[in-house]
């Protein structure tokens, strides 16, 4: 072999030094490429030529050491940085970074997966998020009621900006405020009387079960036709009442259990009389049994105290009953309004009368009145509670009791069930009881408009009337060993045999780590090194080609000793 085994060791060098030439080059030409993992070229030796394997001491004699030429290098691996790129913050909201290990999962349109740290995401038209080459990225979609469960098959992540709408039934309302403790306990309710009614059909005083259309005055003087219009007004705590109608029917009496049949019963719902047992007093419309006359007592409180009760009707027979006051409420008292939202993002009106029931050594003790006009069944009463104080005015005890709003035939969830909260309600002296409603749950109807992506990779959509909801959850792949994915251009990666079976979780889980959104991966190349690296590999080139000339110049004189 001779001198012409140096040449091509000399060959092997330049082979080997241009590989490394060509990936020092990809990692300077990809400095700026968003998640780009920089590169290295391992090199090994040839196969070596033996001309002795040595031997091993004997006697008096030592041992003797192998002898080998060498005969050239080769390119042992190239491997790959995955150490982390430096993170650019951009303010897009949809560009997306990996700090700590993990992979994106996109997927092109066969569905097939690939893997990639380069996070420059958008929004297409059809508001799915992709690459920039359409491949779709991968995750979980809430459910219906947004919740996310990270495991199982991945789906593509729809944004929809501006299509998607949603409203939150009220659940929980918050009050704050004082309620006077100078003031004076509840002890009797509003009542007032009708006139003497007589049953025409038997000369006697009326009943529950007299019909409407047989009811006259003590003159005999009838009140209502059949199909005659009822229309009550009043006042309530100083408050109109909004009106309310009742049309004879065949069936309507004067009493009976039905508001719908029932004038007595309807009186009683159109006022918003609370009749709950736990309530004091004996409020409700009844029958005076010797006159006939209807007699009405209303709950405790100023705030419920029912004054201007009219009972005017229209029709064939226009006749109003003469309503006299002979009982006002009392009870010091405090009134808040405000609005409840259901299912469908209907705004549903919702009062609170707040009334001083017990006033004891331990602690004064207070009962809410709430009714409502969105109520759909006849009443306004929609619930009743207490709330208890201590001696420093502190709340004490709430009665564990709700606000139940009837929304049949809405369309919306029936009933709604809301809990009234009174922690930052207080009990001093003072001029007045005030309590206003600082917070409820509830939302109208509104537009997602804006969206954020966590570090958990949880896509949180923000709508136009305030409510949060999470619309979905990108996925990160994680693998045994990133050594083995191959890259395949574009920024993508697909996993070798030796790279293991991609891991699919959430971020965080199997070692994978967060999301920085707004933000994107820099490369990951040493420009320094580089350039370091891109002087030693000319050296070693130069060295090796300085072999070869040299070689060739023994070769030439060699040649010129037969001349």
């Amino acid at each position: 072999m001779g001198v012409s085994t140096s040449l091509f060791s000399g060959l092997s060098g330049l082979v080997a030094h241009q590989r490394r030439m060509d990936v020092i080059g990809n990692n300077i030409a990809n400095v700026n490429t968003t998640g780009f993992r920089s590169s290295r070229v391992l090199f090994r030796t040839a196969f070596a030529q033996t001309l002795s394997i040595g031997t091993a001491p004997t006697g008096n004699l030592g041992g003797v050491n192998p002898i080998q030429i060498g005969l050239g290098v080769s390119v042992g691996t190239t491997s790959t940085n995955f150490g982390q790129g430096s993170i650019e913050t951009t303010g897009v909201p949809s560009d997306l970074a990996v700090s700590g290990n993990g992979f994106f999962v996109v997927r092109d349109g066969t569905g097939r997966p690939y893997y990639t740290r380069d996070g420059s995401f958008s929004l297409g038209a059809d508001q799915i998020l992709t690459n920039s080459k359409g491949m779709i990225v991968q995750g979980w979609t809430a459910n219906e009621d947004f919740e996310i469960s990270p495991s199982g098959a991945t789906d593509g992540i729809t944004i929809p900006l501006g299509s998607m709408r949603l409203a939150k039934a009220t659940q929980n309302v918050f009050m704050t405020g004082n309620l006077n403790s100078s003031g004076d306990a509840g002890t009797q309710g509003s009542i007032l009387g009708s006139q003497a009614l007589i049953d025409s059909s038997t000369g006697l005083a009326a009943t529950a079960g007299t019909l409407l259309t047989n009811l006259t005055d003590a003159g005999g003087v009838p009140f209502y036709a059949l199909d005659d219009v009822i229309t009550l007004d009043a006042a309530k705590g100083g408050r109109d009442i909004e009106p309310a109608t009742f049309t004879v029917a065949a069936g309507s009496t004067l009493g009976g259990a039905d508001p719908t049949t029932s004038l007595a019963e309807w009186i009683e719902a159109s006022l918003g009389i609370n009749t709950s047992a736990a309530v004091p007093g004996a409020p409700g419309v009844t029958l005076d049994a010797g006159t006939g006359a209807l007699a009405i007592e209303g709950n405790y409180g100023t705030a419920n105290d029912i004054t201007d009760l009219v009972l005017s009707s229209s029709g064939a027979i226009s006749r109003p009953f003469d309503m006299t006051k002979s009982q006002s409420a009392d009870g010091e008292s405090g009134y808040t309004p405000f609005a409840v939202y259901d299912s469908l993002g209907n705004e549903v009106e919702v009062s609170v009368a707040f009334v001083c029931e017990d006033k004891a050594d331990g602690g004064n003790t207070w009962r809410w009145y709430a009714e409502s006009t969105g109520d759909s069944d006849v009443s306004r009463v929609v619930g009743t509670g207490t709330i208890t104080f201590d001696t420093e005015g502190a709340l004490q005890s709430t009665s564990d009791d709700q606000i139940i709003v009837d929304r049949a035939d809405t369309g919306s969830v029936t009933p709604m069930a809301i809990r009234p909260d009174f922690a930052q309600v207080t009990q001093l002296a003072a001029n007045d009881s005030e309590v206003a409603l600082t917070l409820q749950d509830g939302a109208p109807e509104g537009t997602l408009n804006e969206y954020a992506i966590g570090g958990n990779g949880i896509v949180t959509g923000i709508f136009t009337n305030g409510l949060v909801a999470n619309l979905a959850q990108i996925a990160l792949a994680s693998f045994s060993n990133n050594q083995g994915l191959y890259a395949l251009g574009n920024n993508l990666y697909s996993p070798g045999p030796n790279a293991g079976t991609p891991q699919i979780g959430a971020p965080g889980s199997f070692g994978s780590g967060t999301l920085v959104s707004g933000a994107l991966e820099q490369s990951n190349v040493d420009l320094a090194n580089e350039f370091v690296n891109l002087i030693v590999t000319q050296t070693g080139y130069t060295a090796n080609s300085r072999v070869i000339s040299t070689s060739n110049d023994m070769l030439v004189e060699l040649l010129n000793t037969i001349r």
